[in-house]
């Protein structure tokens, strides 16, 4: 069970981090045309910058899954140095407070979304559906790469990732 946990929870962290690194390539590419479009041809592009902030919106949600995989959400450091054999303990209320917070937005984040279904965004067109979607579907994503860190002991697999940033 701990195995395939951890295996899952990796799982989800490297999805929800390529398309989090997508959403960041795209954002920057509509960035890119924005500024090109107003300093190269005296025009900018409308619904760009709508655009961008509801792809930031996605790329913060998901991004944050992958976060809780790998334990680098900002923490009190001081209060888990303090706990020392109870590091256990600290790091279950801890991730009991965030997986509270997720319920909420959850459970305020999806009637929300669906209320929002029939409006469209002033500048891109975009169903406003797809941007508000993006609080409660994090959210649930973060639940279960909670779940899944509890199960596993809240360690990430540092040996599978230390190549991943070392260059």
């Amino acid at each position: 069970m701990y195995a395939i946990a951890r295996r899952l929870a990796r799982l989800l962290a490297r999805t929800t981090e390529t398309l989090a690194c997508l959403l960041m390539v795209a954002v920057t590419a509509l960035n890119l045309t924005q500024v090109g479009g107003r300093y190269l041809f005296n025009t900018g592009f409308s619904w760009t910058e709508e655009a961008m902030r509801y792809g930031m919106i996605w790329l913060m949600m998901l991004g944050s899954v992958a976060c809780i995989y790998r334990a680098e959400h900002m923490g009190i450091e001081a209060l888990e140095s303090l706990a020392g054999r109870h590091a256990q303990l600290v790091k279950s209320a801890l991730y009991t407070i965030a997986s509270i917070f997720c319920v909420f937005l959850l459970l305020y984040g999806w009637p929300l979304a669906l209320r929002n279904a029939g409006q469209l965004a002033p500048a891109s067109q975009i169903p406003m559906i797809y941007p508000y979607m993006a609080l409660p579907v994090g959210a649930a994503l973060m639940l279960v790469q909670i779940a899944l860190s509890w199960i596993s002991g809240f360690e990430p697999d540092h040996d599978e990732d230390e190549g991943v940033g070392a260059a």
